[in-house]
C-alpha cells in the first residue's frame, strides 16, 4: 500500500505531540505516524530538540526522519533557497525551517518522483509571508495543518473515533490560542474562531459519509 508522505514543520510537531490520550494513549503525532511516511529537514529537527518533551520521539528516532538533499541538479539548501526566495538564509534568522522544509518537499519531487506529499505547517504568519509566493508555485503537494491530520485519522485509523476527532480540534485550537498574546487583536481571534468552526463541520459531514 503506497502510503503518502509528509513534511511537517517545527509548529505542527509541537501541537500533535502536546497530548497523549487519544486510541489507546497516544499522541496524534505517533497516530499520524502509523499511516503516513514522516519528513523533515535537518534545521526542523534542529527546532524540534529545542522544544523537546517527553511525549515527542526522541533524537535518535527523529534523526530517522530527517531527509537528505539528493537532487542531482541543485544540491544544496543555499541554491534552492537563492532560487526560491531569491536570498540566502543565515542560521538563526527566522522561518529557516519552514524555508528548508519547503526546499525538502521539492527535492523529495524532483529527485524520487515521489508522489502523495503534504506540506504541514500550523505556521499561518510563514504562509501568508515569506513562504506564500514559493510554497503556491508548485502544484505537487497537499498543504495541511494540524486539523488536517485529524480528519485524515478520523478517516483512516481505525482506531480514532469521532469523539476523538472532536476532542483532538478543540485542544489544537487551544494550543494555538496559548501562542496569541493577550493584545492580540480581535480580527485574528475572529479568525482562529472561523477555523475551529469549519473544521467542526467538516468533521460532521465527514461522519455522515463513515456511518
Amino acid at each position: 500500500m503506497i502510503r503518502f508522505t509528509c513534511i511537517i514543520d517545527t509548529s505542527s510537531y509541537i501541537n500533535l505531540s502536546h497530548e497523549d490520550s487519544y486510541a489507546v494513549g497516544k499522541t496524534l503525532l505517533s497516530l499520524l505516524s502509523e499511516k503516513i511516511n514522516i519528513k523533515f529537514s535537518s534545521e526542523v529537527n534542529r527546532e524540534i530538540s529545542r522544544h523537546h518533551t517527553a511525549l515527542m520521539p526522541s533524537s535518535t528516532e527523529r534523526s530517522a526522519k530527517v531527509y537528505r538533499l539528493s537532487c542531482k541538479k541543485i544540491k544544496t539548501y543555499k541554491e534552492y533557497e537563492s532560487c526560491l526566495f531569491d536570498q540566502v538564509s543565515q542560521r538563526g534568522d527566522a522561518n529557516i525551517g519552514e524555508k528548508h522544509n519547503l526546499i525538502v518537499a521539492l527535492d523529495n519531487y524532483l529527485n524520487k518522483r515521489t508522489k502523495g506529499l503534504i506540506f504541514l505547517t500550523d505556521d499561518q504568519k510563514a504562509m501568508n509571508g515569506i513562504l506564500n509566493e514559493a510554497v503556491h508555485s508548485f502544484p505537487l503537494y497537499q498543504i495541511w495543518n494540524s486539523f488536517d491530520v485529524i480528519l485524515f485519522l478520523y478517516i483512516e485509523h481505525k482506531l480514532f473515533d469521532r469523539d476523538f476527532a472532536m476532542n483532538a480540534i478543540r485542544d489544537i485550537n487551544a494550543e494555538i490560542a496559548k501562542a496569541n498574546l493577550p493584545n492580540t487583536n480581535h480580527k485574528k481571534v475572529e479568525e482562529r474562531l472561523k477555523v475551529f468552526k469549519t473544521y467542526m463541520s467538516r468533521l460532521e459531514r465527514i461522519s455522515k459519509i463513515l456511518k
